[in-house]
């Protein structure tokens, strides 16, 4: 477990606004919606010297799914006997009362233990903090990795606190002057706490792909307001789609930090461009990396031509070609020094087919530079036809065997659900249209018999969970905003 380390004694008095201490909280959740839960809460006082006051952490049970277990590392087994949000809540209240709060990225923390409150009835104002992700403008392990800061075994609320602690005793003089922070209420202490060395060891499942490379991603070098953006999507994109909610969500931050839909697209392009240098850091982009990284250009709204351009040689190989009667082949580019006409005259001397249009029987595709963005040469790496270089044709003889670049991975086309917004691939040839229907979506916006012979379509149904009391109920589904609360309690 890290420790906070020996630094050189602080003040804090400037940073803390008037609170009598600082109080560093780091949470782990079920998501990232205003209605998702803590699983796992983590708090550190310090005095205004940099001294640390009190370590305290538990597990939560938040009586929903724990959420990205691959994320957070903690299962539905480990928080069975962890106690709820309200059992602590008197705790958690005692530390916080009159302090002042910091965190990395403290407009997440600091939305997520308001809500908890909120749900028991409680108003947790903070009118400001101190965020070690303004000061320091990269995301934690990277801003630890910068200041020499250990920080094993990440995304462990004890772990992540404690590295943030580390970090605001070096980078103080560099954040915003928070406040304390008053409570509404007084709770009572029921001293429950439930930590994960308390709970049976479990064998955690491997983490999808895009969780792999996303957890590479530095964001290094933007803007404050864009990196506290970029440090959502990097959450919502996990599987792959942005759902109505989700997008809902990232609209609102945008708004709140001042980003306009220039700043959003950058944004997501500088994402998606980071990515691909995540995949292209072993110099190989396989299957599975390449249809994550089309999909995921896709929810954010990159252009699939930026994936790509950046990976094509990352996917190309060489492919044998055998030089033998009836062939296809297809022409593209003005070469400087072969004429058009000279290229076919060979190629009909070799008993060569010439088609002017790549189809998918065509065999080979002969370029003026087999490195061209062209119509026929992007058709042509879609269908995954080798490309073969103008110079290298011209001196082919009949049975000569040669190396064309193929590609290994052929392009992929991202079909989108146009009401959940999942998203699946298909290869890049298929008819399909890009808007269709997933399965799911499909059988609940199937029409009945009666319906159907009317003309009239049958409403899509969502199931809700009520924040509040916790029943579901269904309603019509609909674009926007979801609401958090069933009809009863509204």
């Amino acid at each position: 477990m890290n420790q906070l380390r020996e630094a050189p004694r602080c003040d804090l008095r400037a940073v803390a606004g008037g609170a009598d201490r600082v109080v560093v909280v780091d949470t782990e959740t079920t998501g990232v919606y205003p209605t998702d839960r803590i699983v796992e809460i983590a708090l550190i006082t310090l005095s205004l010297d940099g001294e640390v006051l009190d370590v305290w952490d538990t597990l939560v049970q938040p009586q929903r799914d724990v959420g990205a277990t691959f994320v957070h590392g903690i299962t539905a087994s480990m928080v069975a006997n962890a106690p709820t949000f309200p059992d602590i809540a008197g705790d958690v209240a005692v530390r916080l009362e009159g302090a002042c709060v910091a965190a990395h990225n403290l407009p997440f923390d600091g939305r997520m233990v308001g809500g908890e409150f909120g749900r028991i009835g409680v108003d947790l104002s903070i009118p400001r903090g101190v965020d070690t992700l303004r000061a320091t403008r990269a995301k934690l392990v990277e801003a630890c990795a910068q200041h020499r800061i250990a920080l094993d075994g990440a995304h462990r609320a004890l772990v992540d606190a404690t590295a943030t602690a580390n970090l605001l005793l070096r980078v103080f003089g560099s954040c915003d002057a928070g406040g304390p922070v008053a409570l509404a209420a007084q709770l009572p202490r029921q001293g429950r706490v439930f930590r994960r060395e308390d709970s049976a060891p479990v064998v955690l499942p491997d983490p999808p792909l895009i969780a792999y490379l996303a957890s590479r991603l530095t964001h290094s070098g933007v803007e404050v307001n864009v990196l506290s953006y970029l440090e959502l999507v990097d959450r919502c994109i996990a599987d792959l789609h942005l759902d109505p909610e989700e997008r809902w969500m990232l609209g609102e931050l945008a708004h709140e930090l001042g980003l306009d839909d220039a700043h959003i697209a950058l944004a997501h392009r500088r994402f998606v461009n980071e990515l691909i240098d995540a995949a292209l850091d072993d110099h190989e982009v396989t299957s599975d990396e390449y249809d994550l990284l089309v999909r995921a250009a896709a929810a954010l709204g990159v252009d699939q031509q930026v994936v790509e351009h950046r990976t094509r040689d990352a996917r190309a190989t060489s492919a044998s070609i055998s030089i033998t009667p009836g062939l296809q082949v297809v022409f593209t580019g003005d070469h400087p020094r072969f004429d058009r006409a000279d290229l076919v005259a060979h190629a009909a001397s070799l008993g060569l087919e010439v088609h002017g249009g790549v189809t998918k029987k065509t065999d080979l595709l002969v370029a003026a530079d087999s490195d061209t963005s062209s119509g026929k040469a992007g058709k042509a790496r879609r269908y995954g036809i080798p490309v073969l270089g103008a110079e290298q044709f011209a001196t082919m003889r009949a049975g000569d065997t040669l190396e064309a670049a193929g590609t290994t991975v052929a392009e992929l086309k991202v079909i989108n659900c146009p009401d959940c917004f999942t998203t699946w691939t298909v290869p890049a040839v298929s008819p399909e249209q890009r808007s269709k229907r997933c399965g799911e979506c499909s059988r609940v916006a199937t029409p009945s018999p009666d319906r159907r012979a009317a003309g009239v379509a049958s409403p899509a149904v969502e199931v809700l969970d009520c924040a509040a009391c916790g029943t579901s109920w269904q309603r019509e589904r609909s674009r926007g905003r979801k609401p958090t609360r069933c009809p009863a309690c509204t």
